[in-house]
C-alpha cells in the first residue's frame, strides 16, 4: 500500500531528476552549425565530463582554462569560493600573493557566424558573452576563431589567446572545414524507376484499357517526350563532316 511519504519521496526524486537534467542541458550547447548548403559539426572538439583537464593556455603570468560548446569540466581552484559558477572559459592568476579569477562568458550566450562571409570554407566563430565585467561596464567575452586546416590530425587545440577584455582564441582544426550535405544516388534509381512504371503502366492502360493502338502515341505524354528528345538532339552538336556540302565534296556521287 502507497503511503504519503511514499508519494512525497517520489516526488522529490522526480523534481531531482528535473533539476539534474536542466542543470545538464543549461552546461552545453549543439556544436553543429549550418549556413546556406554548408555544414560544420565541432562535436569532436568538446571536452566530455569524463576528461580530467580542460583545454588550457598561459600567456605570461595568466592562465586560460576553457572548453568548446560546454562549460569547462572543473572549476580553477582559485574560482573555488561561494560566488563560484559554470562557464565555458576562466581567467586566473596566481602569483607572488596575488590571485585573480574572471569568467570568460555564458554558454548560454554561444553565437555561431563566419570567419569571412566571402570565403565561408576559412572557418567558423563561437562567440560567448556576459563574462565578469573589465571595466564596470563591458563584459568579457571569448571569441573562438575556429580556421579550416584539413593537415591537422585530430580536433586540435588552442594556440593562442590575444585581447584583454574581448578574447580571440586562435584554433586550427579539420573540423571547422565546411561539409555539403550528401545525395543518395538511390534516389535517382528509385526516381528513375517509379518513372518506368509510371510510363509503362500508362501505356499498358491506354492500349487494353482505352483501345489504343499499340504504338509511341500510347506512351502517357509522349508528345512531351519526343519534343524533349528533339530538342536535347538539336543542343548536342552532330560529328564533324556530316553536313550536306561535305558529303557532297568527299563523295561527289552521292544524292544532296
Amino acid at each position: 500500500m502507497v503511503t504519503l511519504v511514499d508519494v512525497m519521496r517520489l516526488r522529490r526524486l522526480a523534481l531531482s531528476l528535473i533539476m539534474a537534467v536542466g542543470t545538464a542541458s543549461a552546461s552545453q550547447h549543439s556544436c553543429k552549425w549550418s549556413y546556406k548548403s554548408l555544414h560544420w559539426d565541432l562535436s569532436p572538439l568538446i571536452h566530455q565530463p569524463s576528461a580530467i583537464q580542460d583545454y588550457q593556455i598561459s600567456r605570461g603570468a595568466w592562465m586560460f582554462d576553457m572548453n568548446v560548446c560546454a562549460n569547462t569540466n572543473t572549476i580553477p581552484a582559485v574560482c573555488q569560493g561561494p560566488d563560484r559558477r559554470p562557464a565555458p572559459g576562466y581567467q586566473t592568476l596566481v602569483k607572488d600573493g596575488e590571485r585573480a579569477c574572471y569568467v570568460m562568458g555564458n554558454v548560454n550566450t554561444g553565437v555561431w557566424s563566419l570567419l569571412d562571409e566571402n570565403k565561408p570554407e576559412d572557418g567558423v566563430k563561437l562567440t560567448y558573452s556576459a563574462g565578469t565585467k573589465c571595466d564596470g561596464r563591458t563584459g568579457r567575452s571569448m571569441e573562438y576563431h575556429f580556421i579550416c586546416d584539413p593537415q591537422v590530425d585530430g580536433p586540435g587545440e588552442p594556440v593562442t589567446v590575444a585581447g584583454e577584455c574581448r578574447f580571440m582564441i586562435i584554433w586550427q582544426t579539420k573540423f571547422a572545414c565546411p561539409t555539403y550535405p550528401a545525395y543518395s544516388p538511390l534516389l535517382a534509381v528509385w526516381g528513375l524507376v517509379l518513372l518506368g512504371v509510371y510510363l509503362v503502366g500508362g501505356f499498358v492502360y491506354n492500349v487494353c484499357g482505352r483501345g489504343e493502338p499499340i504504338s509511341i502515341g500510347a506512351v502517357p505524354h509522349s508528345e512531351a517526350i519526343m519534343a524533349l528528345f528533339l530538342l536535347c538532339r538539336e543542343c548536342v552538336p552532330g560529328p564533324k563532316g556530316t553536313s550536306a556540302q561535305e558529303t557532297t565534296r568527299l563523295n561527289p556521287t552521292a544524292d544532296v
